[in-house]
């Protein structure tokens, strides 16, 4: 499997999880939010660090994608990392974002990032590395995963199908 692949797989439930949260959050009680969003910022943060690490950071240094965009990327995973922070920060804060403007804003910037990285940097990224690259990219994210997609091919299952 391809780090693409792999990257753009994960996007689906992140994408259900906060359009989820965006929906209950006006029903939300301040600490049901909290918890929500601790709950999100796990999944988010675990992607965003792959990301960085197996995608975006070879990506920069192959200098095949222009800088600006991977920089984009980065940038974004930085904004998403504080407003996330900002809605698990202790309840007892004084200082506190409105916690519905927070995950507004929230919402509205992890819909455009994953339309960003699905219509422009991950078509680049497929476009500068070759196969062999990104294969062993997805494996790498495959054993940060914990999964084994080694014995999973497609004629495996065609052949189950038979």
């Amino acid at each position: 499997m391809n780090i693409v692949t792999a990257l753009v797989g994960e996007h689906g439930p992140l994408r259900s999880q906060i359009d989820a949260l965006a929906l209950a959050a006006p029903r939300m009680s301040a600490e049901q939010l909290r918890a929500a969003a601790l709950a999100l910022s796990s999944g988010i943060d675990s992607h965003a660090t792959l990301e960085d690490e197996l995608l975006f950071a070879p990506l920069a240094a192959s200098g095949l994608v222009p800088a600006g965009e991977v920089e984009e990327m980065f940038d974004d995973h930085r904004q998403i990392e504080a407003l996330l922070g900002q809605l698990v920060a202790p309840l007892a804060e004084t200082v506190r974002a409105d916690p519905q403007q927070t995950v507004s804003r929230l919402a509205t910037l992890v819909r455009r990032h994953f339309e960003q990285e699905e219509n422009v940097l991950f078509p680049a990224a497929l476009r500068a590395l070759d196969a062999d690259e990104l294969e062993e990219l997805g494996a790498r994210w495959a054993d940060r995963r914990g999964i084994d997609v080694g014995g999973l091919e497609l004629s495996t299952f065609d052949a189950a199908r038979r």
